[in-house]
Formats: C-alpha cells, structure tokens, sequence
C-alpha cells in the first residue's frame, strides 16, 4: 500500500527566496512551532531552482515541497494557504492567475499574525494578510485580503484599506486613512489623520504625507510631494 501523503503546515502561492524566511518565521511562530520543523508546501507558476531556498534560509529547516501550479491539487493536506510573494503588482498576478487556475476563493486563504504584533479587537484583517513582528493594527481598522504590515509598522485606528495594500517596516499610518487597492506605503514613512492615498499609490520612503495622494502617484518627501517624471532631452 502506497503510505498516506503527510500534511503541510503551510502552503505558500508563489515564492520569493528573501521573504521565504521571513513568511516561515511567522506562521511557525503563529502556529506555535519551530521554524525547522515547519512543514511547507510551494506552489509555484514560474519555473524555480528548489535548492536556491538554502542560500536564504538555515540548511537545518525543513526543505519545502515545491509543486508547479498545473500539478496542484488543492485539498485539506495544504494547512494555512498565504500568499508567497508580498509586492505589488507580484501579489494580486499570482492571486488573480491562482484563483482562476484552480477555483480558488478569498475565504481559502488564512491570516498569520506573529505574536508580538498586536492587532485591536474590533480590528479585522483580509485573508491572506501577513502581520509581521512588533507591528500594530490599531481599533477599528479594517484591512483588505492579501494586506502586509512589515515589523515595527503601525497602523492608526479606523483606517480602511483595499486589497493588496502594503505598509513596509517603521512606517506610520494615522487615525482614518483611507488606502485604495495595491497602495506601497515606503520604509519609515508618515500618513497624517484622515489622508486617502488613491488606488496603486506610492509613499516614498522616510516622507511624511499631509496631503491626499491621486490614484497611481508616487510622493516623497518631507512634506511629500508628487514626484516628477525626468523629461528626455
């Protein structure tokens, strides 16, 4: 008799070699275990070298199983489904070309939240979101699916943000931000109480934003500012 395939801890949807460290280090701590001993699956649409995870990652750990997308069958042995790739526009291809590819919902993925980041009570986090360590989610916020708050980033309380939103380490949001889908808010950065930074809106790392920011523009600065696109000679 052929043995009884062994379940994951953790399925990832697509793969990045430097996050791929940082993703197992959450949902093992998340789920109360070691990150050696973390059982992960890969699911992967892009042709990848399975030994290149040992570069980034202690050789001791678990080597994840790599499976290509055509292959994939989704089942009850997959654990917690998250996304494996976390910038946009990376995030929402892959979740777009998955979900069509196998029927996949956004109540399939699950939410990983490392313990010492603290999200409110009456905060409420999308599927597939990532909360990294010491990071905060403050009361009555509410984040779309597929979100990703860095370490030591905090989010202000009744902010609302749309699907593929993310905030990198030590940045700021206030009190009623509004973050249209697939909004960058960069390193160490500032978001004054009440802005609303338009749809595929960029934050410049270190600036600090006292104005709405329009759908797509990237500011930087302190106050930021629209950057300018270089005019060719």
């Amino acid at each position: 008799m052929r043995p009884e395939p062994l379940p994951f801890d953790l399925t990832l949807l697509g793969y990045g070699t430097n996050v791929y460290p940082l993703l197992v280090e959450v949902a093992a701590d998340a789920q109360k275990t070691s990150p050696k001993k973390l059982r992960v699956q890969i699911v992967h649409n892009l042709p990848v070298e399975h030994g290149a995870w040992r570069e980034k990652a202690p050789g001791h750990w678990h080597a994840p199983t790599f499976v290509s997308l055509v292959d994939w069958i989704p089942s009850g042995l997959d654990g917690v489904l998250m996304p494996g790739v976390l910038r946009e526009p990376t995030v929402s291809i892959v979740w777009r070309l998955y979900s069509e590819a196998k029927g996949l919902r956004p109540s399939d993925l699950g939410v990983l939240v490392h313990s010492t980041a603290h999200v409110a009570p009456s905060a409420t986090l999308g599927p597939g979101t990532w909360v990294q360590p010491n990071a905060t989610v403050a009361s009555m916020s509410h984040l779309g699916m597929c979100c990703h708050v860095n370490r030591n980033a905090s989010v202000g309380h009744h902010n609302r943000w749309g699907r593929f939103c993310r905030i990198n380490p030590g940045a700021h949001t206030a009190g009623q931000c509004h973050l249209g889908e697939g909004v960058t808010i960069g390193m160490g950065a500032v978001v004054r109480e009440g802005i609303n930074v338009g749809r595929s809106g960029v934050v410049g790392a270190g600036s600090v934003v006292i104005k709405h920011v329009a759908e797509g523009e990237t500011v930087v600065g302190i106050p930021a500012k629209p950057l300018q696109p270089k005019v060719s000679a």
